[in-house]
């Protein structure tokens, strides 16, 4: 953990805190929920919100013989904040990926092996291979969490008041380890997720010096990136950025039948002068430009070959970046795909089913249209795409991770793309602090995927609705039963946890939580079940006016749960602080129950209607606008409950005699399967 004892006695004496009312020498301990914002200011509007800068211009040589790349690069790093800033702190995050970092011994903690018993030279390593200079000035290298060293500390030769800016120059060796997880490298393939000194970010609760651990990613701080890659002249690469000069290899590796975007170098035409760059006979230099963008990663490889296309679409509205009417989509897959398949257990016809069906996700235009539908998809949820390009790539790890602009994944689906395409927006653009809200990206763009696939309770209801069935819990359309089947399963699996005690809050740190395995149940699934939830109190047209607005208000800035929750009030025209409050900072289920259900004839104007009375109570900790339904002959009638009443009285007046009283007969709800049972209604 981060800050358990032993680091925090080892930081106290080596980091100068920059907060108001924190003591010098003295690490503030970060709570595990925190109760305000760290970015958003007190009103929720972005009056008043300030973020740092940090611009940078990188040239970087490939050694493949060694798999290592020799770099070098200066930082432009902008005062923005209101606050005097006596140090900088920056990550060299690839070194989690060796024996001794804090990511290792969570692993050996947890019983996991990957990344503790390496030996040289199958670890991962970043090193400066000159002390940093900070204008000029060099200055020491502190790494206060020794042995783990993917935090640094550089203590500035002078104080950098608000607007202030200073240059640092860096020189450094970068090495993915053998071992895939977020990087890796494998023969002459190359991904580069983590490579260089990323500043950490400074807001409103100070310095975010998060060392990497599996729970947990990223926070970075905006800015452009001027990178120019000298590698082999065979090999291709895929960056989250556009190619503004030399060749990232496409043309020679396009699959038959491909297109070139038409967009590429044109997106970017004002870009400053390239530096002086050597290249070494049989090598070239590709120069990449990303704007508005906190972090930069890219993968290489010969094997990869190249299919592209142009995504056009007339921007649908002003925003405070340029949004173009081009994007172009690029995919790298690997056509040596056989490295994926070679295991001492596989024989030749097993290794070439597998090769085949790694290719057959891919090629023939298949990862191009998945990406092409997340992209019509997610502007439809949010708004313009504001990136003019996509590089989607087969990455040597299984699964996917996110980048701006980029994604790298293992493997092809839609559902993986609409999620990890969802991440440019819910983290790439909607920039929060992973390392503290997780739920914001992770949980969101699990929602996105279910929504992208029909699969969310708000839709389920909408069908059942639709449908009118005398017993919307056993739906008669089989694809209906089977989606109601498998989300009550989801909910009953949630609401085990909470049970036994093993569910922790959100909200939480991502080091705090109790391990990995329930970090992730926690901020994919309780996260995902949190949006699914939010949607039911908002309604389908207001919840998709607050993901809109959001987007719009809070591009490329950093974002919190008081940005989401203020927008949704404001859009909503209700108060969801009893909302946010449950689901971010407690843990526990949707849970109501029906009691003494009362039916009485009455006779109105000459005509008979019937009353139906209950009693609603909540006997879950989360609170909700409760569906109660009741049936007649014609079908259902719904009301919904208060959300801030523990107990109320239900009330129907219906034309028809009633003949059952289920509490959310169409499953909008994540409470647990008990919703479905029907009470007998007493004859009158």
């Amino acid at each position: 953990m981060l800050f358990r004892l032993a680091s925090l006695l080892l930081l106290s004496a080596r980091i100068v805190a920059a907060q108001p009312g924190v003591l010098p020498n003295q690490q503030p301990i970060a709570p595990r929920v925190p109760l305000r914002a760290a970015t958003t200011p007190p009103s929720g509007d972005t009056v008043g919100y300030w973020q740092q800068q940090a611009d940078y211009q990188i040239v970087a040589t490939l050694d493949e013989p060694r798999g290592v790349i020799t770099a070098t690069g200066s930082l432009r790093y902008v005062n923005r904040s209101p606050d005097v800033l006596r140090e900088l702190w920056v990550h060299q995050h690839l070194n989690a990926f060796r024996p001794g970092s804090k990511w290792s011994a969570t692993d050996e903690r947890e019983g996991r092996v990957r990344f503790q018993e390496l030996r040289e030279p199958d670890y991962a390593y970043e090193r400066f291979t000159s002390p940093p200079r900070v204008n000029g000035r060099e200055v020491a290298v502190e790494y206060p969490l020794s042995p783990d060293s993917t935090v640094v500390r550089l203590a500035l030769p002078a104080p950098m008041a608000p607007g202030d800016s200073v240059r640092v120059d860096f020189a450094w060796t970068a090495r993915p380890s053998t071992v895939p997880r977020r990087q890796a490298r494998r023969g002459r393939s190359f991904d580069f997720a983590q490579w260089y000194p990323k500043v950490a970010v400074y807001d409103r609760d100070g310095w975010k010096p998060n060392a990497l651990v599996p729970a947990g990613e990223f926070y970075g701080e905006f800015g452009a990136f001027d990178v120019t890659l000298v590698v082999p002249t065979d090999q291709t690469i895929g960056a989250a950025g556009v190619p503004v000069s030399g060749d990232p290899g496409y043309a020679r590796v396009m699959a038959p039948g491909s297109e070139r975007p038409r967009l590429a170098a044109q997106a970017y035409r004002d870009v400053p002068p390239a530096p002086a760059v050597r290249v070494p006979t049989g090598y070239k230099a590709v120069r990449f430009i990303a704007r508005n963008v906190h972090h930069f990663a890219w993968s290489t490889s010969p094997g990869y070959r190249y299919e592209g296309t142009s995504y056009v679409r007339a921007p649908s509205q002003l925003y405070r970046f340029p949004i173009w009417d081009t994007v172009s989509v690029h995919v790298l897959y690997r056509a040596d795909a056989a490295y994926d398949c070679t295991r001492a257990t596989v024989d030749a016809a097993e290794q070439k089913l597998c090769v085949d069906r790694s290719l057959t996700q891919w090629q023939g235009g298949k990862a191009i249209a998945q990406t092409r539908t997340a992209l019509r998809w997610l502007e439809a949820l949010y708004g313009d795409y504001p990136y003019p390009q996509i590089t989607v790539v087969k990455r040597i790890d299984a699964s996917g991770t996110e980048f701006p602009m980029l994604l790298m994944n293992g493997e092809s689906s839609l559902g993986l793309t609409v999620h990890e395409l969802g991440h440019v927006y819910t983290y790439g653009i909607l920039a929060n602090n992973e390392w503290q809200s997780g739920w914001m990206d992770e949980g969101l763009s699990s929602y996105q995927e279910m929504l992208q696939a029909g699969d969310s309770r708000v839709l389920l209801a909408a069908r059942l609705e639709m449908a009118n069935e005398r017993n919307p819990a056993q739906p008669a359309d089989a694809a209906v039963r089977r989606l109601r089947a498998r989300l009550d399963s989801m909910s009953d699996e949630q609401a085990a946890t909470v049970r036994e005690g093993t569910a922790e809050p959100i909200g939480s740190r991502a080091d705090l939580f109790g391990s990995f395995a329930v970090y992730n149940a926690s901020v994919y699934d309780r996260g995902q079940s949190m949006y699914q939830a939010l949607h039911d109190v908002l309604g389908e047209e207001t919840f998709q006016r607050v993901l809109r607005e959001y987007y719009a208000m809070w591009q490329f800035r950093h974002v919190d749960r008081w940005a989401m929750q203020a927008v949704a009030e404001r859009v909503s025209e209700q108060t969801l602080g009893w909302f946010f409050d449950q689901w971010v900072q407690q843990s526990g289920i949707i849970d109501y129950a029906l009691r003494a259900p009362v039916v009485r004839k009455e006779q109105v104007a000459g005509r008979f209607r019937w009353v139906v009375t209950a009693q609603l109570a909540r006997v879950g900790r989360y609170r909700h606008p409760m569906p109660v339904g009741v049936r007649t002959a014609t079908g259902w009638t719904l009301l919904r409950a208060d959300p801030l009443k523990d107990a109320q009285v239900v009330q129907f007046r219906l034309d028809e005699a009633p003949d059952a009283l289920w509490l959310d007969p169409y499953g909008s709800t994540e409470s647990p399967t008990a919703r479905f049972y029907r009470l007998a209604l007493p004859s009158r």
